[in-house]
């Protein structure tokens, strides 16, 4: 090979080098322009109006149960879901959502409910048992309505 070839070739492997970096940096871009500015449906549509969300919103009964540390616990829960037919699968579920709650409680202290975070975490823990429930629909947020421990 004499020189003039071998400078073809690392010619050819420069601009080679070049467009591989330029669609690596393409698609880092894209997906960092989809990330931040793409594809938030949420913050894109209009806020759920109070008649809308009533629709879509599951009240629990009124629960009274003892917890780990020989307490009781009376709390009320209002679920809401992506749809009126999600809420009236869960009302036919009602029995299944009362098991659910009532069995995570009895195995819990005071101590675990008594912040707001722990709250929280409570909520976001039911809503995932209460979607695997759930054959179609998703259940979007649980709110503890109610909570009175002695």
């Amino acid at each position: 090979m004499n020189e003039e070839e071998k400078k073809k070739g690392g010619g050819l492997k420069v601009v080679i080098i070049l467009l591989v970096v330029l669609l690596v940096m393409g698609g880092a871009g894209f997906m960092t322009y989809k990330y931040v500015f793409g594809d938030n449906v949420t913050a894109k549509t209009k806020p759920v109006t109070a008649e809308e969300l009533a629709e879509r919103s599951f009240m629990t009964d009124d629960m009274t149960t003892n917890i780990q540390d020989e307490r009781f616990i009376n709390v009320q829960f209002s679920i809401v879901t992506d749809s009126a037919e999600t809420k009236e699968n869960l009302e036919l579920r009602k029995f299944q959502v009362h098991n659910v709650i009532l069995g995570d409680l009895s195995g819990m202290t005071k101590a675990q409910l008594a912040t707001k975070e722990d709250m929280q975490k409570f909520e976001q823990t039911l809503r995932e048992q209460l979607n695997g429930l759930l054959e179609e629909g998703e259940v979007q947020r649980v709110y503890m309505t109610k909570k009175i421990i002695q």
